[in-house]
């Protein structure tokens, strides 16, 4: 063989040599495309998602659930003849058993807020101090607080509001007390108004019966009774935001007749 075929030969498996490398090197990266492209679809996803979860959760607070008329007016408030065990009461039982709920900020925040007045509108719904109808005993009193009352979600969030024995025993005979102090009030006869109350409660069920019984019933505010000037006046904006129409005059008419 002369030496031009060796040259040649060599010259023809150099560049074989060099072909193979490049088709073995180019085999990795056709193999890492599809896998990054893989990622970057992954990736596309879980932003959508995360993007669909956040604007489910922003449109959610716009129901107003739980916030429109949250605390209506006290029809009925429970009178209470020992302020302790009203404190204790106020602490452990209104939240979720009157009108007077107070929710930490947290819980305003839907879904957590729907949970919450689902709690409330239930507890209201057994017992409201704020409309109270005597239906609760000391008897059944003492099985909920020796029971589960108030319920353990309630009080991981509210410590407070946990009853010791000592509070149990307080908010027990305090609540007796005032339904013995409520008894003996409605017992004995009461002296006669003078002429000035009772023409002055006149013109109060007359412009009550006027103003109300064009929509609905109007006994619910004819036997709504406060000691409270801020709790009538609550009454009586509620009727206005109804469509009642109520002078300045007619206003203080209505407020003498609920705190008298």
């Amino acid at each position: 063989m002369s030496k031009g075929s060796r040259k040649r030969q060599r010259n023809r498996a150099t560049a074989n040599g060099r072909t193979g490398s490049r088709t073995t090197a180019g085999r990795p990266s056709t193999a890492r495309e599809p896998r990054a492209s893989r990622k970057r679809s992954r990736l596309t996803v879980a932003l959508w998602v995360v993007g669909a979860l956040v604007a489910v959760f922003v449109l959610i607070q716009f129901i107003p659930y739980g916030r429109a008329n949250a605390n209506p007016p006290a029809p009925n408030p429970f009178v209470w003849a020992a302020p302790g065990a009203e404190a204790i009461a106020k602490t452990s039982c209104y939240d979720c058993h009157s009108n007077e709920t107070k929710l930490w900020w947290g819980v305003k925040v839907a879904p957590m807020s729907w949970l919450a007045w689902h709690d409330v509108n239930k507890g209201r719904s057994r017992l409201n101090f704020s409309d109270w109808n005597g239906a609760l005993t000391t008897e059944t009193l003492k099985r909920a607080i020796d029971g589960k009352m108030p319920p353990l979600q309630y009080t991981l969030l509210h410590p407070s509001a946990k009853l010791s024995d000592q509070q149990k025993q307080t908010l027990l005979k305090g609540f007796r007390a005032s339904l013995a102090d409520q008894s003996g009030a409605s017992g004995p006869a009461t002296p006669a108004p003078s002429p000035t109350s009772t023409s002055a409660g006149n013109d109060a069920v007359a412009l009550i019966n006027a103003r109300c019984s064009t929509c609905h019933s109007p006994d619910p505010a004819l036997q709504f009774r406060t000691t409270s000037a801020d709790q009538a006046k609550a009454l009586i904006d509620n009727m206005v935001q109804q469509g009642a129409s109520v002078s300045a005059s007619e206003e203080q008419t209505l407020i003498k007749y609920y705190t008298r």
